[in-house]
C-alpha cells in the first residue's frame, strides 16, 4: 500500500479519483498516469492502480500514455 497523505480528506479524494479512473479506463480503453508530489510525500498510479515501484521514474510513467 502507498503512504497515505497526512490529510485523511486528501487520501479519500485520491482513492475516489483512482477508482473513477479505473472505471473510466475499463469503459474506454484509455490509460492514465496520476502523479501527485509534495515535499516528503508522493502518490503515483498507472491506470488508477498505485504501488508503482520506485525504480520506475515519473518520466517512464508519462511515456506510457503518450
Amino acid at each position: 500500500m502507498y503512504d497515505e497523505h497526512i490529510d485523511k480528506e486528501v487520501t479519500a479524494a485520491i482513492i475516489r479519483l483512482s477508482d473513477a479512473l479505473c472505471q473510466w479506463e475499463r469503459g474506454t480503453g484509455r490509460q492514465s498516469v496520476l502523479i501527485i508530489r509534495e515535499k516528503g510525500w508522493s502518490y503515483r498510479a498507472q491506470s488508477g492502480k498505485p504501488n508503482i515501484p520506485d525504480f520506475v521514474t515519473d518520466e517512464q510513467l508519462l511515456e506510457m500514455v503518450k
